[in-house]
């Protein structure tokens, strides 16, 4: 009796040690459920990994600003800078966003504000900032010596033409011709810049029958209508100065 009671306690136990088992594998969490977390750690990760790329680009766009500024800039380049900070504006209400990127994009904001104010200040009054030159658009009326002399004592020269966009900003509202930097007064048609820019290299602006080469016609104006007349050198324009910042 005692024997069968015996045997029958070995066969309870294994029963028993198959259910514990099987309880101990029905609370183990399932392949998926354990790795959810690190996924979701793994993602959270990435996005900051993201954000912080987009900190560090913008930080290369904005020193890349800041040497643009420091050599002169045009009104496309202030209307980047504009517009860069707007759409900092909006990175930074990203969703997830940590607070210490926040702080690093609203000081990439600050330092584009001051890049603008020392922009401005890189322009001496009464003269123009256009496609990193300054001009200067002389009131008074002088001969194209006297006008060449004027600009150099302001560490300029006439003007020298290099492209169509700059011949339209010079000219834009002009009522009157105006001395440029060009003359052939070496040897008759053999036209120079002041700059010793090549003048066979750059495009050139001669009104219809222009340079006509009449009498001691030495010297170029850009005309009231759009134009370049060769013009005696001892007549009296008023002239635009050029220099870089």
């Amino acid at each position: 009796m005692e024997l069968d009671n015996y045997q029958n306690l070995n066969n309870f136990q294994p029963d028993r040690q198959r259910e514990d088992r099987g309880k101990h594998e029905a609370v183990k969490p399932e392949h998926g459920v354990r790795s959810a977390e690190p996924v979701r750690g793994k993602q959270s990760s990435l996005v900051i990994y993201i954000l912080l790329g987009l900190s560090i680009l913008l930080s290369v766009v904005i020193l890349g600003t800041a040497v643009i500024l420091f050599t002169g800039s045009s009104e496309k380049t202030r209307s980047s800078l504009a517009e860069l900070r707007t759409d900092i504006s909006q990175l930074k209400e990203v969703p997830g966003m940590s607070e210490e990127i926040r702080s690093s994009l609203a000081e990439l904001r600050t330092e584009i504000s001051q890049l603008k104010e020392k922009t401005r200040s890189q322009c001496p009054n009464q003269w123009s900032l256009f496609n990193q030159k300054l001009y200067y658009f002389s009131t008074s009326k002088k001969t194209w010596n006297e006008a060449q002399e004027s600009c150099k004592s302001m560490d300029a020269n006439l003007v020298v033409i290099n492209s169509a966009e700059e011949q339209e900003y010079l000219q834009q509202g002009k009522l009157d011709s105006l001395w440029i930097g060009l003359n052939d007064r070496v040897e008759e048609g053999k036209w120079r810049w002041v700059d010793g820019t090549d003048y066979a290299s750059t495009v050139t602006f001669w009104a219809s029958g222009q340079p006509n080469q009449n009498g001691d016609e030495d010297c170029a104006v850009a005309s009231e209508t759009h134009g370049w007349h060769d013009w005696p050198c001892s007549s009296r324009h008023s002239f635009i100065c050029e220099k870089s910042p």
